[in-house]
């Protein structure tokens, strides 16, 4: 508990011991995956896959929550409805949804972008 609590001050420095308590999450589960006829690799994460007509999407991986992930169903619509981002009124309406869309917050020239957000999502989630 106490290596959990030094990496979770790295974000939250004001995070006390008492606070918390460690409980059983269930399992995690890595998916072994063949890369070009090579050896399989352990893959980490959610992974979206998709049939050779693109008519059909699904998650591979053991993510909790990945299928509501607004990061994971734009990947899925850019692969399967890519028509659907590049009209002018898709574009517009996710734009309106989501005000930074298509925009690299981890590039440095959109810092005050992210700062803006980030402390826009603190708010809106009761973060502060």
């Amino acid at each position: 508990m106490d290596d959990r609590l030094e990496l979770l001050r790295l974000y939250c420095p004001a995070a006390r011991k008492a606070d918390w308590r460690l409980i059983d999450a269930g399992i995690r589960v890595q998916a072994i995956k063949k890369i070009d006829g090579e050896s399989g690799i352990v893959h980490y994460g959610t992974e979206v896959i998709t049939n050779t007509d693109r008519s059909l999407a699904a998650l591979l991986g053991a993510s909790p929550g990945a299928s509501v992930c607004v990061s994971i169903a734009l990947e899925i619509i850019h692969r399967c409805h890519p028509a659907i981002m590049t009209r002018p009124a898709s574009r517009d309406r996710l734009n309106n949804i989501i005000p930074e869309f298509g925009i690299d917050l981890r590039d440095p020239t959109h810092a005050a972008l992210f700062r803006r957000t980030h402390a826009r999502a603190l708010k809106t989630l009761r973060l502060n």
